[in-house]
């Protein structure tokens, strides 16, 4: 007998000497470890092909990170059609369908197709976050899972969204809000009961990423260095007014974007190495849209964007008396 098959029948011996609802907390500490461990695999595949794919970049970085993302997302299609048939679910839209129109059921793939493709796509420099891949792999975990022990469709619906819950915990070190997000992303109307589950599964993923990748696991960290003043409550409406604009904004160009491109005759390859390009060459203009842009919020906020222009190969003399300068001033 294999150990997945010894797991299994542990597992299915635990259900028969639990209640149900006793079944369930069990299943999201489960459910919280095995998407925890997911998101540290992302994350430290992701930094591998990283490492890998820039270690001969020293001698003239400043124009090989504009070449990465081509070959970045060049590989990536090549995994999808050759190795996940063409398939690939992206998006929390997809889940929202698995949702309504498919029991909860997600495909058995999706608990590695995004953690392979996200890696090539994010460790080659596309300007994608990982937020979504760990989502979308969050919610095959908690679903499958209630596949293979013959939950029904409420409880495997509620693992699922136990998966989301440790995923976005797992990737922010931030339990409350993988719950909170969990509930907004799946738009879910559940009993209080069940947040007893998500917020299990939030914490175990949580604590998996925390005690496996440390501080270095956390992707936004930073300790708040200004007391609260109410005067400034317009300043924090404005500042969402004008992102949610951003936000519309964003959504609007990327699915005319996607639809464009769908629409065309090219090859996918082509359309591989196309939008590569495009990408490549904003990145020639904007060096901080390499990779998922986290490392480079932590610079900014840490006051040190001088780390920026030397690491993209912009630290002439001219943009660095400019910088310093800003920094000069706001610290007056």
């Amino acid at each position: 007998m294999t150990p997945i098959e010894r797991a299994r029948t542990f597992i299915r011996w635990i259900r028969n000497k639990l209640t149900r609802k006793q079944f369930i907390i069990f299943s999201s500490v489960l459910v919280g470890v095995s998407v925890g461990l997911a998101a540290v695999a992302l994350k430290m595949f992701s930094h591998f092909i990283f490492l890998v794919a820039s270690f001969y970049n020293e001698w003239n970085y400043k124009f090989y990170f504009l070449l990465m993302p081509v070959i970045g997302i060049f590989l990536t299609v090549v995994v999808v059609q050759k190795f996940l048939k063409g398939k690939l679910e992206k998006g929390i839209s997809h889940i929202h369908y698995n949702i309504a129109k498919n029991s909860s059921l997600v495909p058995r793939e999706q608990m590695y197709a995004q953690i392979l493709t996200s890696s090539l796509t994010v460790g080659f420099g596309g300007s994608a976050g990982l937020e979504a891949p760990i989502v979308v792999t969050g919610a095959a975990f908690g679903s499958n899972y209630g596949k293979t022990y013959h939950l029904n469709y409420q409880e495997r619906t509620l693992l699922l969204a136990c998966g989301v819950a440790a995923g976005i915990g797992a990737a922010f070190n931030a339990p409350i809000a993988g719950v909170l997000c969990a509930l907004e992303i799946l738009l879910l109307d559940i009993s209080i009961s069940a947040f007893a589950p998500l917020i299990i599964a939030s914490a175990v993923g949580a604590l998996i990423s925390k005690i496996i990748l440390q501080d270095e696991g956390i992707l936004l960290s930073f300790e708040s260095k200004v007391l609260f003043d109410y005067r400034n409550v317009p300043f924090y409406i404005l500042l969402g007014l004008l992102t949610g604009l951003i936000s519309v904004y964003y959504s609007h160009v990327f699915l005319k974007t996607e639809t464009l491109i769908g629409k065309s005759s090219m090859n996918i390859y082509l359309k591989a190495i196309v939008g590569g390009l495009l990408l490549s060459l904003l990145m020639a203009f904007f060096p901080t849209l390499f990779g998922e842009g986290y490392e480079s919020i932590k610079t900014l906020f840490a006051d040190k964007p001088e780390e920026l222009l030397k690491k993209y190969g912009l630290d002439t003399p001219d943009i660095v008396a400019a910088a310093e300068k800003a920094m000069a001033r706001k610290k007056a």
